[in-house]
């Protein structure tokens, strides 16, 4: 009687180690497939990357560093459209879109447009610090 339940025991030890050993096992599996998935997504990723990189050199510098300003422009015209207006804010894009156009001159594609945008952003900053009580700056 003793050695059937010893025998009993040992069948139940060696089944639960096995379901053990089988879960362990597709876990592992689970996790090998979640690693494979990641290096997958993460060599797409870089890929992605060199295409952007070379779609980015194909582009002129100069008309990049203009696209740049013309996001500085619309920076700037946001703090200003906000009620109430964030002068702080949009001084910064202001001053740097005049550094880049101002110190870069012609060698900015359409530097005339860049220098007239920049004009109207500063005449649209001043009227707005004008109509804007001082508390409000």
């Amino acid at each position: 009687e003793l050695a059937r339940q010893l025998a009993r025991q040992n069948e139940a030890l060696e089944k639960e180690r096995r379901d053990r050993s089988s879960s362990m096992q597709r876990k592992q599996e689970e996790m090998d497939q979640a690693k494979r998935q990641l290096d997958d997504q993460a060599a797409a990723m870089e890929q992605q990357l060199r295409e952007a990189q070379e779609q980015l050199l194909s582009v002129p510098a100069g008309q990049i560093v203009a696209n740049h300003v013309i996001g500085l422009f619309e920076l700037a015209a946001l703090h200003l459209r906000v009620d109430p207006p964030n002068l702080d804010e949009a001084r910064l894009p202001i001053d740097a879109m005049g550094i880049l156009v101002e110190q870069l001159g012609d060698q900015l594609p359409e530097h005339q447009t860049l220098a007239a945008a920049l004009h109207q952003i500063r005449l649209a900053f001043v009227e707005v610090q004008n109509q804007t009580p001082d508390d409000e700056t």
